[in-house]
């Protein structure tokens, strides 16, 4: 079994959905996928598809030989390096997450026909099946996360380029090389939206044009930079010409600002530095889950400047 790094209960969470919306016949010996079944089996069944699944993304190798069962079976007990491509640890983070999912009504026990009203027979609900759809895309989805990225409006080839250097080093467990390039795509974001104000200040208010200009000349570092930015922002929404970017304003007002927030100290100049920023697997995560939704909201102001600048 290749174990490279643990796998957090985050990203067991995201497999367990992955495999109950897989719609390919390729993690399991006979083809069978929850969808084929009508979203409904039995934890045998989960467990034999989520091996498969690791397979297939390349997060363990190995095969499947001997791993055939008829669906709806039970009473696979789950072993690391036997039954089970998981370590011990990563079971109890399975059956703990799976245990959350029921707490959340994302699934439910029983299925309908002959399985049973009771687990380890169990269903996925109505709402489970819009989170199935939904899930976060994980860094060891490469393709699948690049293209969420990519669909970003306008999003910058560095950006790209960066976050794919970043999914690399974090699928090789280099997470302080992983964060030194999420941190280099954020400081691109950064110079995009100074560059992209000061051409919309130029066009529409001369004055805070002038003094935006001079102030950024002054400042060296990147989280200097975006904090003159949030100044000549906001200086502008306060207008009264500036109601559209006021009511944009709003979009920042969200749980996650903190992090996001964060982007702005991840520049080349800390997170080069060891001993101020000791990056753990769970931290890197949840960097890459909020990166998309930071982008996107970022370049929302960005192409405004654009569209307005013309």
């Amino acid at each position: 079994m290749n174990n490279t790094h643990e796998l957090s209960n985050i990203e067991i969470r995201n497999l367990i959905l992955e495999v109950l919306g897989y719609e390919k016949e390729d993690i399991d010996l006979g083809g069978n996928t929850f969808k084929k079944y009508g979203y409904q089996g039995s934890t045998t069944d989960l467990y034999r598809l989520l091996d498969g699944l690791l397979i297939v993304k390349g997060i363990r190798t190995g095969d499947l030989r001997g791993r055939a069962a008829a669906w709806g079976t039970s009473g696979l007990a789950l072993y690391e390096g036997d039954t089970s491509y998981l370590t011990r640890s990563e079971i109890l983070k399975l059956y703990q997450e799976f245990n959350n999912l029921l707490t959340q009504g994302v699934i439910a026990p029983g299925a309908y026909g002959l399985y049973g009203d009771h687990l380890p027979y169990f269903h996925v609900t109505e709402y489970g099946l819009k989170c199935v759809k939904e899930r976060d895309l994980l860094p060891y989805d490469q393709d699948g996360y690049l293209s969420k990225l990519k669909q970003v409006q306008g999003v910058d080839d560095w950006i790209v380029f960066y976050l794919t250097e970043a999914l690399k080093c974090f699928n090789a467990n280099c997470l302080n090389s992983s964060m030194i390039n999420i941190g280099l795509a954020g400081e691109v974001i950064i110079e995009k939206l100074c560059e992209g104000l000061l051409v919309f200040l130029e066009k529409n208010d001369s004055d805070l044009h002038i003094s935006f200009e001079r102030e950024l000349a002054k400042e060296r570092q990147v989280s200097a930079k975006y904090t003159a930015y949030n100044k000549f922002r906001d200086k502008y929404s306060k207008l009264p010409e500036g109601t559209d970017l006021k009511g944009m304003l709003a979009s920042l007002d969200k749980s996650s600002t903190p992090i996001y927030a964060t982007y702005t100290r991840l520049t080349r100049n800390s997170v080069t530095h060891p001993n101020e920023i000791i990056m753990d697997r769970m931290k890197v995560l949840m960097f890459f889950i909020t990166f998309v939704d930071y982008c996107e909201l970022q370049y929302k102001f960005l192409n405004y400047y654009i569209h307005n600048s013309n």
